[in-house]
């Protein structure tokens, strides 16, 4: 009968050990395998288009019914009363804003060597 496959990688091999003029050993840094060029791209796509869609849901869910009739918000009377101040509803949408910032500049900023 034969066995199933490995679906795991295999454990990865003990560091290499230098040593130094004073004897003591110094481990190694472990070999960086390079990934494929489409992989880092897919990778760059799917974090920036999560951070865009998560920041455009800060920056507008606090200023709808949503928010204002959120049953959570209506059994707990202070927490309702936090929630519908422009204060607050302000600093989420800002949240927002910033990751909206942090998703497009990542998108610009992205380098294909790196």
């Amino acid at each position: 009968m034969p066995s199933p496959p490995n679906l795991v990688s295999p454990s990865p091999p003990p560091p290499a050990t230098g040593s130094t003029a004073a004897g003591t050993a110094v481990p190694t840094p472990p070999e960086q395998h390079p990934s494929s060029p489409w992989l880092r791209r897919a990778d760059l796509f799917l974090r920036v288009i999560v951070r865009l869609y998560i920041g455009l849901i800060l920056v507008f869910l606090p200023w709808t019914h949503v928010w204002s009739f959120n049953r959570f918000f209506l059994y707990f009377a202070p927490v309702s009363h936090l929630m519908e101040s422009g204060s607050v509803r302000g600093l989420v949408s800002g949240l927002g804003i910033l990751n909206l910032w942090i998703a497009v500049s990542e998108a610009i900023h992205y380098k294909e060597g790196s």
